[in-house]
């Protein structure tokens, strides 16, 4: 190791480690991560094989990246412990934010079905149904933020359990019918009778019941939904795709986020949480799965779910 690169690495605020590739052994070791308290076992037992990872050490959280040269191996270490603590009171925030305003907005809600039904005036009526309308779309916002908090909480743990995957798609369908046919789409279920999942019902259900109902809302005036399930290699994948309107490839990576548009312009005509898939990606991770698109603007949209079987 040169002198000017020791004397670079000495003074940054970054952990710096460098292993030699033939055995592993410790070429040198930079102060920052001594400061920090971190055994040299525990750290050897946590470096990444590949590329990068995330690790907790002590209660503090520590983002370890790998990178190769000829002779050596070296890693740069971050102190994300700032990152981490922010993040975890944002969504500790979110979740209390929610829990107070789902009693309020229920509320709200029932005062106003009670006010429509029994008026009379017309003109009243329509600025009564505008507060319905309005009501019912913060109390699915509210539903999808708790959903979102207890699968990011210890509550997300998954209850695995034998699944006909067949009935909980049709019970999905079922459920969404009105709206399917209020968009004038049609949803078909291609899943064998006797298919069976391992997986958390309940957890798999609002998971379908998402994607099912993006392909519905973003679909086209008489166009199709289609629910499969196969096996593929250790996974059941569960599939949805739909013949609507597509997505440019150039947002795919994003979808994913919370409160992500596509097309902002239409935000107001298509309306929604913009939590759902942030949700089907959540729940599939917790089970050890991940999801899969393939789109094409103009033609429709694949998702695919991979839920890993034991």
């Amino acid at each position: 190791m040169s002198d000017l690169f020791k004397r670079i690495v000495d003074q940054s605020p970054y952990g710096v480690i460098v292993l030699k590739k033939d055995n592993g052994s410790i070429l040198y070791i930079n102060p920052a991560l001594k400061e920090w308290g971190i055994s040299e076992k525990e750290l050897l037992k946590s470096l990444p094989k590949e590329n990068s990872c995330e690790v907790e050490f002590k209660n503090r959280f520590f983002k370890i990246k790998r990178f190769e040269e000829d002779k050596n191996i070296i890693f740069l270490i971050e102190d994300i412990t700032p990152l981490k603590t922010y993040q975890r009171a944002k969504k500790d925030f979110v979740a209390n934010v929610s829990h107070e305003l789902k009693t309020p907005i229920s509320v709200i809600g029932s005062i106003a079905e009670t006010l429509y039904l029994e008026e009379e005036d017309p003109f009243k009526k329509r600025f009564l149904e505008r507060i319905l309308k309005r009501t019912k779309e913060m109390e699915a916002l509210v539903e999808d933020l708790l959903i979102l908090a207890s699968l990011e909480s210890k509550e997300g743990k998954v209850i695995w359990e034998d699944l006909n995957l067949k009935k909980l798609a049709e019970e999905v369908v079922q459920n969404l019918k009105e709206f399917a046919d209020e968009k004038n789409v049609t949803v078909e279920v291609e899943i064998s009778d006797d298919f069976i999942c391992r997986c958390d019902g309940h957890k798999i259900s609002i998971l379908l019941k998402n994607l099912v109902e993006n392909a519905i809302k973003y679909n086209r005036k008489g166009g199709k939904v289609w629910i499969k399930a196969y096996r593929s290699g250790k996974y059941t994948v569960l599939e949805v795709s739909d013949t609507g309107i597509g997505i440019p490839k150039k947002h795919i990576p994003f979808i994913f986020e919370r409160f992500y548009r596509v097309d902002k312009s239409r935000s107001r005509e298509i309306r929604g949480t913009g939590l759902g898939l942030s949700i089907v990606k959540h729940i599939a991770l917790i089970h050890g799965g991940k999801v899969e698109v393939e789109s094409e603007e103009g033609k429709g949209s694949t998702f695919r779910v991979f839920i890993p079987q034991f």
